[in-house]
């Protein structure tokens, strides 16, 4: 069954797009995660229409990621096929930009700022792809996605739709994907307004500093909770509750900014699990509050 499992990949995405066994502490910024039984990159969009269709029809189970971020893999691994997005187009048109689901946000701000449009100088340092940022409503320094997202090319039931704004059922680090898991994000068109290269730099070189301020370099999955109130800012709860500094295993609570949980080195899953046990505990005791996770466990 493996190797015709192998067959069928390679045949779908090319033999050098297949590989077996990787480890996904290689595959996501946390550095964490045993195995995948199979680990596939898709380079096109007609690839990963047709790969979708033929594991849901052999009741194959998978898994869809971007560049590997606020992601954490199990332990054990993934026994089914991790797939990767591999097409990067980006293509801009007056005040518009099209982006696929496989582009790095970075990017996307890159060509933003070459053509002085500005809306997503919040986005710079995010280090993400398109997709992730649309699943989950990226945001930083008072910006999100939804503020400039217009429309989403979506894989559905092996059909390729087209979402607008509304549909998308945006909330804070939400969208309706969250609701449809089958559901696959192949794209994306962002409108822009016009700047100058000089004004949208300059406001990118000032969100960046502040996320080397504030923010910790070692391998992450970004923010670990989202904010379940307005009122109510894990990082602050967590930091008030003198929880930052706190380790299990390899796996520490940052002292630069609480809303993270790094990998100090050789952390599993289990301790960062444990961990988030722990942050969950003291602040649904304080504030009768349970924080829900913005990663996504990959297992």
């Amino acid at each position: 069954m493996e190797k015709v499992l192998k067959s069928y990949l390679e045949y779908l995405c090319g033999h050098t797009n297949v590989a077996e066994n990787v480890p996904l502490s290689t595959k996501t910024s946390f550095k964490i995660g045993g195995p995948a039984r199979f680990f596939v990159m898709v380079t096109t969009k007609e690839s990963l229409i047709r790969l979708i269709s033929a594991l849901r029809y052999i009741n194959q189970k998978y898994f869809v990621i971007g560049n590997g971020t606020n992601i954490l893999a199990d332990d054990n691994g993934y026994d089914g096929v991790v797939i990767k997005l591999g097409f990067k187009q980006i293509i801009e048109n007056q005040c518009f930009i099209y982006a696929d689901a496989g582009a790095i946000l970075k990017s996307v701000c890159n060509t933003a700022r070459k053509q002085g449009l500005s809306g997503l100088e919040w986005a710079c340092g995010i280090p993400g792809t398109v997709g992730g940022a649309v699943y989950m409503n990226a945001g930083a320094h008072g910006g999100q996605i939804s503020d400039v997202v217009t429309m989403v090319d979506v894989l559905i039931d092996g059909e390729l739709k087209s979402l607008d704004n509304k549909q998308l059922n945006f909330a804070h680090r939400k969208s309706i994907f969250h609701t449809k898991p089958n559901w696959v994000i192949l794209g994306a068109y962002f409108y822009l307004t016009h700047s100058t290269m000089e004004n949208v730099k300059n406001k990118e070189n000032q969100y960046l500093a502040h996320r080397h301020e504030t923010q910790p370099t070692e391998p992450s999955a970004g923010s670990i909770f989202k904010r379940p109130r307005a009122e109510l800012i894990p990082a602050k709860a967590i930091d008030d509750l003198g929880l930052k500094g706190t380790r299990i295993g390899g796996a520490s609570i940052s002292r630069k900014h609480a809303g993270f949980i790094i990998n100090e080195g050789g952390a599993t899953s289990k301790d960062v699990c444990e961990l988030i046990k722990v942050i969950r505990s003291a602040v649904y005791k304080k504030h009768k509050v349970k924080l829900e996770l913005e990663i996504k466990n990959l297992k």
